[in-house]
Protein backbone atom coordinates (compact mmCIF):
# COMPACT_ATOMS: atom_id res chain seq x y z
CA UNK A 1 0.00 0.00 0.00
CA UNK A 2 1.33 3.45 -0.70
CA UNK A 3 1.63 6.80 0.93
CA UNK A 4 -1.28 8.15 -1.07
CA UNK A 5 -3.58 5.22 -0.48
CA UNK A 6 -2.70 4.87 3.19
CA UNK A 7 -3.83 8.80 3.61
CA UNK A 8 -6.92 7.93 1.63
CA UNK A 9 -8.01 5.32 3.98
CA UNK A 10 -7.14 7.59 6.91
CA UNK A 11 -9.18 9.83 5.94
CA UNK A 12 -12.00 7.67 5.24
CA UNK A 13 -11.75 6.63 8.53
CA UNK A 14 -12.51 9.90 10.05
CA UNK A 15 -15.95 10.14 8.13
CA UNK A 16 -19.06 9.36 10.12
CA UNK A 17 -20.44 7.32 8.07
CA UNK A 18 -17.77 5.08 8.04
CA UNK A 19 -17.86 5.36 12.19
CA UNK A 20 -21.50 4.21 12.30
CA UNK A 21 -21.30 1.31 9.33
CA UNK A 22 -18.27 0.13 12.01
CA UNK A 23 -20.28 0.53 14.82
CA UNK A 24 -23.43 -1.13 13.80
CA UNK A 25 -21.10 -3.95 13.06
CA UNK A 26 -20.00 -4.18 16.69
CA UNK A 27 -23.63 -3.94 17.43
CA UNK A 28 -24.64 -6.59 15.23
CA UNK A 29 -21.79 -8.80 16.83
CA UNK A 30 -22.58 -8.30 20.30
CA UNK A 31 -26.41 -9.76 18.89
CA UNK A 32 -24.82 -12.90 17.01
CA UNK A 33 -23.66 -13.61 20.66
CA UNK A 34 -26.71 -12.83 22.62
CA UNK A 35 -28.81 -14.94 19.78
CA UNK A 36 -26.14 -18.21 19.97
CA UNK A 37 -24.98 -20.58 22.10
CA UNK A 38 -21.59 -21.28 20.58
CA UNK A 39 -21.24 -19.45 17.21
CA UNK A 40 -17.95 -20.01 15.38
CA UNK A 41 -15.80 -17.49 13.48
CA UNK A 42 -14.84 -18.67 9.16
CA UNK A 43 -11.60 -17.56 8.45
CA UNK A 44 -9.45 -17.42 5.66
CA UNK A 45 -6.97 -14.73 5.99
CA UNK A 46 -8.11 -12.57 3.61
CA UNK A 47 -8.77 -9.07 3.97
CA UNK A 48 -12.65 -9.40 4.84
CA UNK A 49 -11.81 -11.83 7.53
CA UNK A 50 -9.47 -10.62 9.35
CA UNK A 51 -11.35 -7.38 10.11
CA UNK A 52 -14.03 -9.76 11.13
CA UNK A 53 -11.56 -11.22 13.43
CA UNK A 54 -10.54 -7.95 14.97
CA UNK A 55 -14.04 -6.40 15.23
CA UNK A 56 -15.30 -9.70 17.18
CA UNK A 57 -12.41 -10.40 18.92
CA UNK A 58 -10.81 -7.25 20.16
CA UNK A 59 -13.43 -4.66 19.41
CA UNK A 60 -16.39 -6.93 20.58
CA UNK A 61 -14.36 -8.52 23.33
CA UNK A 62 -15.11 -11.94 22.49
CA UNK A 63 -11.22 -12.80 22.67
CA UNK A 64 -12.57 -16.68 22.75
CA UNK A 65 -14.22 -16.98 19.65
CA UNK A 66 -13.75 -20.43 17.73
CA UNK A 67 -12.11 -20.04 14.65
CA UNK A 68 -12.26 -22.67 12.09
CA UNK A 69 -9.44 -22.66 8.75
CA UNK A 70 -9.36 -25.23 5.91
CA UNK A 71 -5.89 -25.60 4.60
CA UNK A 72 -6.53 -25.28 0.63
CA UNK A 73 -3.43 -28.02 0.40
CA UNK A 74 -2.21 -28.30 -3.06
CA UNK A 75 -4.06 -24.42 -3.54
CA UNK A 76 -2.65 -23.00 -0.60
CA UNK A 77 -1.90 -19.40 -1.30
CA UNK A 78 1.94 -19.32 -0.22
CA UNK A 79 2.02 -17.89 3.68
CA UNK A 80 -1.81 -18.37 4.40
CA UNK A 81 -2.06 -20.48 6.46
CA UNK A 82 1.10 -19.02 8.20
CA UNK A 83 -0.39 -15.74 8.29
CA UNK A 84 -3.76 -16.85 10.02
CA UNK A 85 -1.47 -18.50 12.68
CA UNK A 86 0.47 -15.53 13.39
CA UNK A 87 -3.13 -12.96 13.14
CA UNK A 88 -5.21 -14.93 15.68
CA UNK A 89 -1.78 -14.90 18.23
CA UNK A 90 -2.19 -11.63 17.95
CA UNK A 91 -5.53 -10.25 17.83
CA UNK A 92 -7.58 -13.39 19.84
CA UNK A 93 -9.26 -17.20 19.42
CA UNK A 94 -9.41 -20.19 19.37
CA UNK A 95 -8.21 -21.73 15.93
CA UNK A 96 -8.95 -24.90 14.59
CA UNK A 97 -7.53 -25.75 11.40
CA UNK A 98 -8.03 -28.72 8.91
CA UNK A 99 -6.91 -30.21 5.32
CA UNK A 100 -8.47 -33.35 3.61
CA UNK A 101 -6.94 -35.71 1.42
CA UNK A 102 -8.81 -34.29 -1.41
CA UNK A 103 -7.15 -30.92 -1.37
CA UNK A 104 -3.89 -32.22 -1.18
CA UNK A 105 -4.03 -34.79 -3.93
CA UNK A 106 -2.96 -34.12 -7.76
CA UNK A 107 -6.28 -35.40 -8.92
CA UNK A 108 -7.92 -32.35 -7.58
CA UNK A 109 -5.94 -29.74 -9.92
CA UNK A 110 -8.29 -30.82 -12.44
CA UNK A 111 -11.59 -30.38 -10.90
CA UNK A 112 -14.17 -27.99 -11.54
CA UNK A 113 -14.45 -25.61 -8.05
CA UNK A 114 -11.63 -27.76 -6.38
CA UNK A 115 -10.21 -24.61 -4.34
CA UNK A 116 -12.66 -25.86 -1.76
CA UNK A 117 -12.35 -29.53 -1.80
CA UNK A 118 -13.24 -30.91 1.60
CA UNK A 119 -14.10 -27.91 3.31
CA UNK A 120 -17.38 -28.42 4.36
CA UNK A 121 -17.09 -32.48 5.64
CA UNK A 122 -14.32 -30.52 7.79
CA UNK A 123 -16.29 -28.04 8.81
CA UNK A 124 -19.26 -30.52 9.75
CA UNK A 125 -17.14 -32.70 11.57
CA UNK A 126 -15.93 -29.97 13.41
CA UNK A 127 -19.26 -28.30 14.32
CA UNK A 128 -21.01 -31.38 15.07
CA UNK A 129 -17.79 -32.20 17.95
CA UNK A 130 -17.50 -28.64 19.25
CA UNK A 131 -21.63 -28.14 19.02
CA UNK A 132 -21.01 -24.76 16.21
CA UNK A 133 -24.60 -23.32 16.42
CA UNK A 134 -23.86 -20.50 13.71
CA UNK A 135 -21.56 -19.18 11.24
CA UNK A 136 -20.03 -16.09 11.60
CA UNK A 137 -18.59 -15.24 7.80
CA UNK A 138 -17.12 -12.09 6.64
CA UNK A 139 -19.28 -11.92 3.97
CA UNK A 140 -19.90 -8.24 2.15
CA UNK A 141 -22.74 -7.08 -0.34
CA UNK A 142 -20.00 -4.73 -2.14
CA UNK A 143 -18.63 -8.17 -3.40
CA UNK A 144 -20.88 -9.19 -5.67
CA UNK A 145 -24.65 -9.44 -6.40
CA UNK A 146 -24.89 -13.08 -5.22
CA UNK A 147 -23.39 -11.92 -1.60
CA UNK A 148 -25.52 -9.10 -1.37
CA UNK A 149 -28.75 -11.10 -2.39
CA UNK A 150 -27.66 -13.27 0.28
CA UNK A 151 -27.74 -11.75 3.50
CA UNK A 152 -30.07 -8.43 4.25
CA UNK A 153 -28.32 -5.55 6.02
CA UNK A 154 -30.63 -3.28 4.65
CA UNK A 155 -32.75 -2.84 8.78
CA UNK A 156 -31.53 -2.44 12.32
CA UNK A 157 -31.41 -6.24 12.69
CA UNK A 158 -28.01 -8.31 12.13
CA UNK A 159 -27.82 -10.18 8.58
CA UNK A 160 -28.73 -13.64 9.24
CA UNK A 161 -29.84 -16.80 7.06
CA UNK A 162 -31.51 -19.22 8.83
CA UNK A 163 -31.51 -22.89 8.39
CA UNK A 164 -32.89 -25.92 10.61
CA UNK A 165 -29.21 -27.41 10.23
CA UNK A 166 -26.78 -24.65 10.33
CA UNK A 167 -27.56 -20.81 10.62
CA UNK A 168 -24.95 -18.11 9.38
CA UNK A 169 -24.90 -14.61 10.34
CA UNK A 170 -22.95 -11.38 8.69
CA UNK A 171 -22.38 -8.70 10.90
CA UNK A 172 -19.71 -7.02 7.95
CA UNK A 173 -22.30 -7.41 5.42
CA UNK A 174 -22.91 -3.58 5.07
CA UNK A 175 -19.37 -2.40 4.90
CA UNK A 176 -17.86 -1.32 1.53
CA UNK A 177 -14.22 -1.94 0.42
CA UNK A 178 -13.40 0.77 1.39
CA UNK A 179 -14.39 0.65 4.86
CA UNK A 180 -12.12 -2.41 5.40
CA UNK A 181 -9.29 -0.80 3.99
CA UNK A 182 -9.95 1.81 6.22
CA UNK A 183 -10.16 -0.48 9.49
CA UNK A 184 -6.94 -2.07 8.68
CA UNK A 185 -5.08 1.20 8.49
CA UNK A 186 -6.49 2.89 11.47
CA UNK A 187 -6.20 -0.38 13.59
CA UNK A 188 -2.60 -1.08 12.10
CA UNK A 189 -3.40 -4.47 11.15
CA UNK A 190 -0.95 -6.41 9.41
CA UNK A 191 -2.52 -8.04 6.41
CA UNK A 192 -1.33 -10.93 3.80
CA UNK A 193 1.25 -9.80 1.41
CA UNK A 194 -0.94 -11.04 -2.03
CA UNK A 195 -2.97 -7.55 -1.40
CA UNK A 196 0.10 -5.67 -1.94
CA UNK A 197 1.03 -7.25 -4.74
CA UNK A 198 -1.95 -7.33 -6.69
CA UNK A 199 -2.79 -3.62 -5.52
CA UNK A 200 0.46 -3.14 -7.80
CA UNK A 201 -0.53 -5.16 -10.56
CA UNK A 202 -4.28 -3.62 -10.83
CA UNK A 203 -2.85 -0.30 -9.49
CA UNK A 204 -5.27 -0.23 -7.22
CA UNK A 205 -5.97 -1.42 -3.58
CA UNK A 206 -9.76 -1.63 -3.83
CA UNK A 207 -9.53 -3.70 -7.34
CA UNK A 208 -12.74 -5.75 -6.79
CA UNK A 209 -9.58 -8.37 -8.16
CA UNK A 210 -7.77 -7.87 -5.69
CA UNK A 211 -8.42 -10.91 -3.17
CA UNK A 212 -7.15 -13.64 -1.55
CA UNK A 213 -8.62 -17.06 -3.33
CA UNK A 214 -6.73 -20.39 -3.88
CA UNK A 215 -4.18 -20.41 -5.88
CA UNK A 216 -4.44 -20.82 -9.96
CA UNK A 217 -8.12 -21.46 -9.05
CA UNK A 218 -10.32 -22.09 -12.23
CA UNK A 219 -13.24 -21.61 -9.65
CA UNK A 220 -12.25 -17.78 -9.77
CA UNK A 221 -10.60 -17.67 -13.39
CA UNK A 222 -13.35 -14.86 -14.26
CA UNK A 223 -11.61 -12.43 -11.94
CA UNK A 224 -8.13 -13.46 -13.34
CA UNK A 225 -6.99 -15.58 -10.85
CA UNK A 226 -4.50 -17.91 -12.94
CA UNK A 227 -3.17 -14.84 -14.46
CA UNK A 228 -2.25 -13.01 -11.43
CA UNK A 229 -0.92 -16.19 -9.51
CA UNK A 230 1.07 -16.81 -12.80
CA UNK A 231 2.86 -13.52 -11.81
CA UNK A 232 3.48 -13.55 -8.09
CA UNK A 233 3.88 -16.76 -7.35
CA UNK A 234 5.11 -18.39 -10.58
CA UNK A 235 6.74 -21.41 -8.95
CA UNK A 236 4.15 -22.66 -7.09
CA UNK A 237 1.80 -21.82 -10.27
CA UNK A 238 4.13 -24.12 -12.65
CA UNK A 239 4.11 -26.83 -10.47
CA UNK A 240 0.05 -27.27 -11.01
CA UNK A 241 0.10 -26.65 -14.40
CA UNK A 242 3.05 -29.41 -14.81
CA UNK A 243 0.39 -31.72 -12.87
CA UNK A 244 -2.10 -30.61 -15.78
CA UNK A 245 -0.07 -31.17 -18.60
CA UNK A 246 0.50 -34.63 -16.97
CA UNK A 247 -2.94 -35.53 -16.88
Amino acid sequence: MNDLERRKFELHAGTEDYRERVERAIGWTHDIFDRFENPCLNYSGGKDSLVLLHLTAAKAGYDDVEIYHFDNGLLRVPGSDDFVRESVGRIGGNLFVRTSEAANSEEMVLEEGHGYNGFWGQYWSLAHERDWDARILGIRGDESRNRRDRFDSSGDRPPINWHEDHTAAAPIHHLTTRDVWAYIVENGLGYHEIYDKQGDLYGDMEARGNRLVTLYDAEFDSLGAREISQFIYPSETNELKDIEQRE
